[in-house]
């Protein structure tokens, strides 16, 4: 009879055994399936669209490319070097480059009117330099005012186009840093301190990515079913 107990005792504590194991096991597999399913909700959730990640690389290209024949612009114009025409022109071309980019979401039109205003910001701002490199304040404080107030037209332009996405005040802080900066690049090439002209250059860029990554933001949440 001891024997007999003893067998049902181990049987059922082997039964028990093989319960519990096969348990967590389902536990296991359903967890591993629920991560699975969780990793894979955040993925799609996080990753974007063949078509939004070349927006937002096209229009990186071409604020880094704004930014770095802006900078060109600047070295060739305060030192009245022989190139000064062939990169004034290639950097009004950038100009003509970025209005082409919003043509396909707000019409020919819009894109010639951004073109017109973002060549105005560049001829503003050779007067701006010439006017820097004379000394002359009074000039650079009638220059710095008509910059900032193409960079108000911009963001108007901007805003009207897209007003859900591109608030006014963010678009006129953004413009307003670009100009600030800008700035500061020209008068530390003018007093001939390189070290601070290099770190602003870098700062010029970062802001130049922030710029348009907030543009192609932009474009992305107002048609959001052209970019799936």
């Amino acid at each position: 009879m001891t024997n007999t107990r003893r067998s049902r005792s181990i049987s059922v504590a082997l039964t028990m055994l093989i319960a519990l194991v096969a348990a967590l096991g389902a536990l296991a597999l359903s967890g591993g399936r629920d991560a699975s399913a969780h990793d894979t909700t955040l993925h799609h959730q996080a990753a974007p669209s063949n078509k939004q990640f070349a927006l937002r690389t096209s229009m990186r290209r071409l604020w880094e490319e704004h930014v770095t024949w802006t900078r060109l612009a600047i070295i060739s114009l305060t030192t009245d070097s022989p190139d000064t025409s062939a990169t004034v022109a290639r950097l009004l071309r950038n100009q003509t480059d970025i209005g082409n980019a919003v043509k396909p979401f707000y019409g020919a039109a819009a894109g010639k009117q951004l073109t017109a205003l973002l060549r105005q910001h560049i001829l503003i701002a050779a007067d701006l330099i010439a006017a820097a490199s004379k000394a002359d304040k009074d000039e650079v404080a009638e220059q710095q005012a008509r910059w900032t107030a193409n960079a108000d037209q911009i963001a108007t332009f901007l805003n009207k186009a897209n007003r859900p996405f591109w608030k006014l005040a963010p678009m006129k802080a953004m413009l307003h840093d670009h100009l600030r900066l800008t700035t500061n690049e020209v008068v530390a090439r003018l007093t001939h301190r390189w070290a601070t002209d290099v770190r602003t250059y870098d700062k010029i860029h970062l802001q130049a990515l922030l710029m348009a990554d907030m543009l192609s933001s932009g474009i992305v949440g107002q048609f959001p079913a052209r970019f799936r």
